[in-house]
């Protein structure tokens, strides 16, 4: 029989992290001299297994210390803890009890482990999450000029250019990111071969999708990792109607915009499109429908190197 692991579970704040063991709980500073401590117990106990919650960013330093020192980690979806919390029948809230609840959810589901991303994927991530900024303030610039009064549009102006030009400066890093690492550079050139999907498309699946090049992924895996499987909704005799949920929304969104655009553009689409149009399928199931298409060959395009959708 295999030997469940020796959980850790940390429950991740601002300024400490709170510990806790099947035998033991306590808290350290989330810095530097906290992680220095950590590490001391850690050792510790042995051959362990750390288990957190992705928390904003927070945990992105304990993350990378643990990757450093070779621990085995799994970062949860809070989404699925907090489930698990109501299952349980738990509705307080304090940094002990979610620890105390991680260690549980770690018990009883056990949690995959968390690959460390490479160095340049997670550059590239952090690249487009401020182009992802950047794109959102300068919407709101440009909607604030179209109402504001006169006396202050020379300001709006002003920082309407300031964000173009940064935006035009984190292009110019994800470029040079792209053409510095010879296996982004290949991906790259593969999946921008396909009409329709453009450099922001073919960064941001590089940069959150990496599962799309990996040999052991299968289709449905990576649709549903993408939030595109249409979940089926049926109960007895009832038959709801299918809908896409879940997922990575970053991913999702970008490739709603390729998938449009290859749906003007791209004839294999455009002819799929049309043909689910022409059964009665609303537009917008034939857009996610032919999201699924272009994931799909995309990923077999990065396995095979085949060129179907290059037209």
């Amino acid at each position: 029989m295999q030997h469940q692991p020796y959980y850790v579970a940390i429950d991740i704040a601002k300024d400490s992290l709170q510990v806790q063991t099947q035998h033991a709980a306590w808290s350290v500073p989330h810095s530097a001299a906290g992680h220095r401590q950590l590490l001391e117990r850690l050792a510790a106990l042995g051959a362990v297994q750390v288990v957190c919650e992705a928390s904003g960013g927070y945990e992105r330093p304990l993350l990378a210390m643990l990757y450093q020192h070779q621990i085995p980690v799994s970062l949860l979806n809070p989404a699925r803890v907090r489930a698990f919390a109501r299952s349980e029948g738990q509705q307080a809230k304090t940094d002990p009890l979610d620890a105390a609840l991680l260690l549980r959810f770690a018990q009883e589901k056990h949690p995959p482990l968390t690959t460390a991303p490479a160095p340049a994927q997670e550059a590239l991530a952090a690249w487009l999450d401020r182009r992802a900024h950047l794109s959102e303030q300068l919407a709101r610039e440009k909607n604030r000029l179209q109402k504001s009064p006169i006396l202050v549009q020379h300001a709006i102006r002003a920082m309407i250019t300031f964000v173009e030009d940064q935006l035009a400066d984190v292009d110019h890093q994800l470029r040079c990111l792209i053409q510095t690492e010879p296996t982004l550079r290949a991906q790259a050139q593969i999946l921008q071969s396909v009409t329709g999907i453009g450099a922001v498309t073919t960064w941001t699946l590089l940069a959150y999708l990496s599962e799309i090049a990996a040999p052991d992924w299968q289709r449905n895996q990576l649709v549903a990792l993408a939030g595109l499987a249409p979940w089926n909704r049926d109960s007895g005799q009832w038959h709801g109607r299918r809908s896409i949920s879940g997922g990575r929304a970053k991913v999702r969104r970008c490739l709603y915009m390729a998938a449009q655009s290859a749906a003007q553009h791209n004839p294999v689409i455009r002819d799929y499109v049309q043909r689910l149009i022409a059964r009665g399928k609303p537009y917008k199931c034939a857009i996610v429908a032919a999201m699924r298409k272009l994931l799909i060959h995309l990923q077999s395009l990065l396995k095979h190197h085949h060129y179907e959708l290059a037209s």
